[in-house]
């Protein structure tokens, strides 16, 4: 048995073919069509599906695929109800959409695993990457936004509408800076690699641009200073975040992915300084903090997970 798995995120496709033991046995990127249709979009999902399938291929390549989206679905109906970055998206269903342009027939095609980009992320590092055999796991995408992903008792948890874990959009600061939800002061628009970026402009320490962040994380290391002090104050920002997630659901690991997980080693004092304010000393003790290993496989990964009914992974 071959699993497939597909990651659609706003610039790049990734996807690969991986056994149900975890071994991954070939893998293939491609830029996201960024200003195409929902249907250009899924042929190029579907190319990159076909180039892995190897001998796997022909009419048996829809038995067991998944398929990641940076987006958030409508679990039943599987159809997309909301992509900041591929809002051509919108109210497509990527089951059928991704069938036939693998000239899948509909029973084969309805059988395709959907799941939130964010949430494979959390059953691939879960299955083969930092939390590998743990059954209670929260991770975190610390990019452009901030994504969130949770496995209690080893199975994923996607609450009644399929929007649970959303841990970017839990609350830091009412008073704080508007975040694209619409509300003020969310894990996301204090902590974000962008809102990382932002808080330095606003200090106005260099650099400015998003491109040289790995910059003010190399400064923030380097010495004490303005970097490390705004490092800190992000760290304790994302700290404070995570206390309702800690007090509410006891859990012991925090695995960090995304591009900004890379300052994690700094991140960490504060984050430690933000848990103190808001959770119990057993909780926050117990508190383990790493960084994903996967990198940007997670999400294919994931997904393929997810096409496994054996894997346990029933939605919660």
């Amino acid at each position: 048995m071959i699993l497939l798995g597909v990651d659609i995120g706003g610039t790049a496709i990734k996807a690969g073919a991986i056994t149900p033991e975890g071994t991954i046995l070939r893998e293939a990127t491609g830029p996201t069509p960024r200003e195409g249709s929902a249907v250009e979009i899924f042929a190029a999902a579907a190319a990159l599906l076909q180039s892995v399938a190897g001998d796997n291929g022909g009419g048996h390549i829809g038995c067991h695929i998944g398929c990641a989206l940076a987006a958030g679905l409508a679990p039943l109906a599987g159809r997309v109800l909301a992509s900041p970055n591929l809002a051509c998206l919108v109210g497509s269903t990527p089951r059928s959409a991704l069938g036939q342009a693998l000239g899948l027939d509909q029973t084969d095609a309805e059988n395709i695993a959907l799941e939130n980009d964010a949430n494979a992320a959390a059953l691939g590092e879960q299955w083969l990457g930092a939390a590998k055999g743990e059954d209670n796991v929260a991770v975190l995408t610390l990019g452009t936004g901030v994504g969130g992903g949770l496995i209690l008792g080893g199975s994923l948890v996607t609450g009644a509408t399929g929007c649970a874990a959303e841990l970017g959009h839990v609350l830091v600061d009412p008073q704080g800076p508007a975040c694209g939800c619409g509300a003020r002061g969310c894990l996301e628009a204090m902590a974000s690699a962008s809102a990382a970026i932002r808080r330095a402009s606003a200090a106005q320490l260099p650099p400015a641009d998003p491109g040289n962040l790995p910059l003010l994380c190399e400064e923030a290391r380097r010495a004490p200073g303005p970097e490390r002090e705004l490092i800190s104050a992000i760290g304790r920002d994302l700290g404070q975040g995570l206390t309702a997630v800690l007090s509410i659901l006891d859990i012991d690991l925090f695995v960090f992915a995304g591009g900004f997980s890379a300052a994690l080693d700094i991140l960490e004092p504060g984050i430690r300084s933000g848990l103190d304010r808001g959770s119990t000393p057993q909780g926050r003790q117990a508190v383990r903090l790493v960084r994903a290993a996967l990198g940007n496989r997670a999400g294919w990964i994931g997904a393929a997970r997810r096409a496994l009914p054996a894997a346990g992974y029933s939605q919660t």
